[in-house]
């Protein structure tokens, strides 16, 4: 059993056998690393139920240290994780490990969301597939019963996944947004906005999706652009439906001949128009303005009115307004003070008309609307036009625009507030680039509509109150209260009162917009100890695509409930995507499930998997088959997707900048990872290894003691301990990863650890010694960095780790925590030598020349050849010759001379103006060998040329610099800089 980093629990009864103090050497003996390799699935085993086992993730409400406080976005309850989950968790995991390292009382709330439309839909799916019914079929109840059976299992199932991820969460303060506390929550906070004037009820356009039969909020909403004509399938339908083409049609003018011909793509809402509308500045029209026009269906006449909203470029010049099913054309009408609302589609997308359109299915009637326009001589034209079609990203439907009776959240004075606290710095939204999308959300006075015409939902707290034709809403706890609250407006006796509910549920966005502060334990704020304790949160860390659909309104609603901002900052981080740059999602067919990816599935389990999921209803046809052949594309030649444990994955997660816009994963470099993760468990077991043959010491050992490379690698560990803990604090944990990566890869282990071998094996036990010191404090101060990133892997290794009673680099007289805390920048100063490091870069360069000139002219390692240095730089001479067997190890080589032998024939390669390499040819056939190097190399620098080429012509183009975003820019300046460093290293082989 071990102990996670910096907790209370320190295991020292179980680590006391485990310590042998020799009496000599004073070397503090560790359990080893019994496997020969790092495998995930048995370092992972069983160590999150000794991390919960000892409540290692419990926050203290009565606790001295310093607080810090996150709420985990609760993921919805619609079935299992997905990466972009597992980036979120991870992003916030490695916070507050961080956090709770640093000594802070952490707590981090889990909850789950009960997501309404989402779960509602995915479990009518599930229905229709497995027992052939519909929620209309077996009632509002049973319906409900089934969606609380369908939370039980699948709630179960994230809550583990999260577990697995090594998601540090305090379980026992686990929320669910249909608990009774939470409903509580909502409830008051509905009523409370409503006795405020803040929440009413108007007839409205909303986003109305007909085939889940409700009003959706913007965010399920998927605006897709239709580039020209194309067929598309539409849910109620039999036959594919065509978009992206623009009607003509005339109304001919009152009292006269003559006509004024409108442009639309949806023609049959014409059946709604109540005016036309034409740019007052327009020569064609000008002298039509304030005429009427008849109307072919309606036996009534319309106005020609001027507004500059109409494009004169677009179409014909003339629009139809049809206030009743466009948004635009609303808004019009009333600028214009006409409004006039004649709904022409029902709630089931069936035309609502008193003539032969009546009933018809929307697409139905656009065909014969079409026809007898044509009939009429008023269809003028058809043309390709491109167009965005709204679709609903829960049921495929298409977005129809209905008036229709709803509660509404006055937003103009709770946005006006939220935007002066940015302005302020009150709350400081991270990455700025995002302060526009909240100052655009922020400045849109249109107001938020809450209701939706679901089952499964809180079901909204408002009693429709009635006595004879008086009619009052009033926003209550329960039907009693209503009636005691109507009776003061109706001046009626209470039980005079007829009291009938609304049906319709809240907007989910609206339940968890108080879930910070309710989840605390708000309204009963002054009975509940984590609410003034841990109120307001410290931090937000979430997706960038929420800013103005959760964030937002976390921020207005937790002023205006609490009179304070729920978070004092907010951390965006990007979209997950594939390695191709393609947003992950069901549609796509790219979703990968990161519990495949932490154990690895092979190609027939992965269609199983998917044909499953299709069978209950989570995945269409049209979207499995999409799935089953991005796995074929993508995962056939590994055979599927090779198992790479959760370290890897969130290693790889966070390899990536947060804050781009976007962040794209790839298996490859996650399993990449993994074999970086056994790199370090290596590491472990040679430094063991290393200390087992430990011969017995005489002397004190010092740090003058200390050799040139382990010198070189504590300056190189004070950079790596700097650079990480700049990056943490600054939430770049892409410069962490990559600093611990390349610390303890390419520096400790290809480097450090193969110049210790000389110095273990030899006859000098006071360098050895000095290597066993260096060794134990750099894997200890590296392992308790990657920690947050690693939580497995360095739980194993930490406690692996031998060293002395007293080291000579670092004395850890504060007992075992010591270990486990993060390391403090300030600890690892002493250590810098920038002049260490340069001649170390020097002594490496000409190696890694030595090495180029092997690859180029084949010269294989067990070859041997002899090198000859030609330089005037005595320090390099001095470096090499007192490490000349770490030289020789490193660069494979037999020999090393700064005299040339003239019997040998070499090749040559300069390393700078004061030195040249020379490496011997090996082989019968010089000649020929010279030559195929040169040409390899001519064609290597051609193709790099003629790729930095294209990359500089990109740079040089007005149009992509200001059409490709920024992060495709920010890859591409990469590229340039990688290739042209890439090809000063193939010119200095010319």
């Amino acid at each position: 059993m071990l102990r996670l980093q910096n907790y209370k629990v320190t295991y020292q009864h179980i680590q006391l056998h485990q310590r042998l103090i020799t009496s000599t050497t004073n070397i503090v003996l560790k359990p080893n690393v019994s496997a020969n390799a790092y495998q995930p699935r048995n370092v992972e085993k069983k160590k999150y139920e000794n991390w919960e086992k000892y409540n290692l993730f419990t926050a203290e409400n009565t606790s001295t240290k310093p607080k810090f406080s996150m709420v985990l976005p609760p993921p919805n309850v619609t079935g299992s994780l997905h990466l972009g989950h597992a980036l979120a968790c991870t992003v916030q995991d490695v916070i507050v490990r961080h956090k709770r390292s640093r000594g802070h009382n952490v707590l981090w709330l889990p909850g789950i969301d009960h997501a309404g439309i989402a779960t509602q839909g995915v479990v009518e799916k599930y229905l229709k597939t497995k027992q052939d019914v519909s929620r209309h079929d077996i009632g509002r109840e049973k319906f409900l019963q089934e969606v609380w059976k369908w939370k039980e299992k699948h709630g179960h199932t994230i809550v583990n996944q999260l577990k697995t991820l090594g998601c540090s969460l305090d379980w026992g303060r686990q929320t669910f947004t249909m608990d009774p506390k939470h409903t509580n929550a909502v409830n008051t906070a509905f009523i409370k906005l409503f006795k405020k004037g803040l929440i009413y009820r108007k007839k409205a356009l909303v986003n109305w999706c007909s085939t889940l039969k409700s009003t959706v909020s913007d965010i399920e909403v998927d605006n897709v652009p239709v580039n020209g004509p194309k067929d598309m399938i539409v849910p109620g339908y039999d036959r594919p439906i065509k978009f992206g083409v623009i009607y003509h049609f005339a109304y001919k003018l009152v009292d006269s001949d003559e006509d004024i011909v409108v442009a639309t793509t949806m023609p049959e809402t014409m059946l709604g128009d109540i005016a036309i509308a034409v740019h007052p500045q327009d020569k064609r029209y000008r002298h039509l303005a304030g005429k009427r026009v008849w109307h072919p269906f309606r036996n009534e006449t319309l106005p020609i009115i001027k507004d500059e909203f109409v494009d004169k470029k677009v179409g014909t010049g003339a629009v139809k307004i049809t206030p009743a099913h466009s948004k635009v054309d609303y808004e019009v009408a009333k600028k214009n003070n006409s409004i006039r609302l004649i709904q022409v589609i029902d709630e089931n997308g069936r035309m609502t008309t008193s003539d032969q359109f009546n009933g018809l299915k929307r697409y139905e009637c656009r065909q014969l609307i079409l026809e007898t326009l044509d009939n009429l001589g008023l269809l003028r034209d058809a043309k390709p036009h491109p167009m965005t079609l709204p679709i609903c990203s829960r049921s495929g439907g298409i977005i129809d625009h209905l008036p229709k009776e709803q509660w509404f959240l006055s937003c103009s004075k709770l946005n006006e507030k939220a935007a002066a606290l940015v302005d302020k710095g009150h709350l400081v939204i991270e990455p700025a680039k995002y302060v526009k999308y909240w100052q655009n959300w922020t400045g849109n006075d249109r107001d938020w509509c809450i209701s939706r015409q679901l089952w499964w939902g809180h079901q909204i707290p408002a009693y429709k109150c009635k006595v004879d034709r008086n009619v009052v809403w009033i926003a209550a706890q329960n039907e009693e209260a209503a009636k005691v609250e109507a009776s003061k407006v109706l001046r009626t006796l209470p039980d005079l009162i007829k009291v009938e509910r609304d049906p319709d549920v809240l907007d989910t966005w609206f339940s968890s917009g108080i879930y910070p502060f309710a989840a605390l334990g708000w309204p009963d704020s002054a009975k509940e100890k984590d609410f003034k304790k841990f109120y307001p949160l410290d931090l937000l860390a979430t997706g960038h695509d929420i800013l103005g659909f959760w964030v937002h309104r976390m921020v207005i609603l937790g002023l205006e409930l609490t009179d304070q901002l729920p978070f004092k900052k907010v951390l965006l981080h990007g979209v997950i995507c594939d390695s191709k740059g393609a947003k992950m999602s069901k549609s796509r067919g790219n979703v990968i499930d990161p519990i495949d990816v932490v154990e690895g599935i092979n190609m027939e389990n992965l269609k199983d998997k998917t044909k499953e999921l299709h069978r209950n209803g989570i995945l269409s046809l049209t979207e499995m088959d999409k799935a089953l052949a991005y796995h074929q594309a993508n995962f056939m030649q590994t055979k599927g997707i090779p198992e790479c444990g959760v370290d890897a994955l969130r290693f790889t997660l966070l390899s990536h900048d947060i804050k781009s816009h976007f962040v794209n994963f790839d298996i490859a470099m996650c399993h990449s990872n993994k074999l970086f993760g056994n790199k370090i468990w290596q590491s472990v077991r040679y430094t063991q290894l290393s200390y087992s043959k430990l011969p017995a010491l005489s002397t004190e050992i010092t740090k003058a003691n200390l050799t040139y490379f382990d010198k070189w690698i504590l300056s190189r560990m004070s950079d790596m301990v700097e650079t990480v803990n700049k990056s943490m604090d600054n939430y770049e944990f892409h410069l962490a990863t990559k600093a611990i990566r390349t610390f303890m890869y390419n520096e400790c282990c290809d480097i450090y650890l193969e110049a210790t071998k000389p110095g273990f094996a030899g006859k000098d036990p006071v360098k050895a010694y000095a290597h066993a010191h260096t060794l134990s404090a750099v894997l200890n101060t590296s392992l308790r960095c990657l920690a947050p990133f690693m939580v497995y892997l360095t739980e194993e290794l930490i406690p692996k780790v031998p060293t002395f009673s007293n080291n000579i680099i670092f004395n850890f007289k504060d007992g075992p925590n010591k270990y486990y805390d993060f390391p403090f920048r300030e600890h690892f100063m002493e250590w810098k030598d920038s002049a260490i490091e340069k001649q170390v870069d020097r002594f490496m360069n000409t190696i890694y020349l030595v090495r180029e000139l092997k690859a180029l002219y084949n010269i294989s390692n067990k070859m041997r050849p002899s090198i000859y240095i030609n330089n005037l730089d005595e320090t390099l001479r001095t470096d090499i010759q007192s490490n000349q067997e770490v030289f020789l190890n490193l660069s494979r080589c037999s020999d090393v001379a700064f005299k040339s032998d003239p019997e040998k024939n070499y090749v040559t390669a300069v390393l700078d103006k004061n030195t040249e390499v020379n490496v011997e040819l090996l082989g019968e056939d010089v000649e020929l060998a010279i030559f195929a190097a040169k040409t390899k190399l001519e064609k290597k620098i051609q193709q790099l040329n003629e790729s930095l080429s294209r990359l500089e012509a990109k740079f040089a183009s007005g149009h992509y610099l200001a059409n490709a975003p920024p992060w495709a820019q920010a890859i591409d300046k990469e590229k340039l800089h990688s290739k042209k460093k890439e090809l000063e290293q193939l010119q200095r082989l010319m």
